[in-house]
């Protein structure tokens, strides 16, 4: 009678909750931190990323600007 199909539409029903769910959130910009120095500063970011729990994907720091100087970390992003 009408049980076989009750079967199939059960199991029709469970294999849709069991897929994967969509993202609900955009993504984030990444940021780019651009230090001077090469080891304090980049060490100091990514201490303040894993105590914040910041994601890493969207968090790039780099400390090999090329100098100390502003105009040089400026030339160094642009």
């Amino acid at each position: 009678m009408g049980s076989d199909n009750l079967f199939h539409k059960r199991k029709a029903r469970q294999s849709e909750s069991l897929r994967r769910k969509m993202a609900r959130r955009a993504s984030y910009d990444t940021v780019l931190i651009v230090c001077e120095g090469e080891k304090t500063e980049p060490n100091y970011f990514r201490e303040l990323r894993n105590d914040l729990k910041l994601n890493s994907a969207n968090i790039e720091i780099t400390g090999d600007a090329g100098g100390s100087s502003p105009m040089n970390i400026v030339n160094y992003v642009s």
